[in-house]
């Protein structure tokens, strides 16, 4: 019998057909791109208006939160006026201090 000089086999020196029809322009590959591309974008646009949904509902509760301060406020300026036009505020308090019982 006479000696193989040759290398064994390895993966590399398996060949296959996977890479052969690379090179062509089939039509079925640029059709479902535009499909996933579609898709794309009306995941993004559905996502663009619940943004601006949320935004706005922000938005508004913040107007609400401002006018709900403006009123506190103005009702605490109303009430912290005496009948002789001193405010609360300047009155001396009787400081009692910190009590804490065991």
């Amino acid at each position: 019998m006479a000696i193989s000089t040759r290398p064994p086999r390895t993966i590399s020196d398996i060949k296959t057909h996977s890479g052969r029809g690379s090179g062509d322009h089939q039509t079925y590959r640029d059709y479902f791109q535009v499909g996933a591309l579609e898709l794309e974008r009306w995941r993004r646009i559905r996502e663009r208006e619940a943004a601006s949904s949320r935004i706005a509902s922000i938005d508004s509760r913040i107007a609400d939160i401002d006018k709900e301060k403006e009123m506190l406020l103005a009702a605490a300026a109303c009430a912290s006026i005496d009948d002789n036009g001193k405010s609360k505020s300047t009155e001396k308090k009787k400081s009692s201090g910190l009590r804490i019982k065991y």
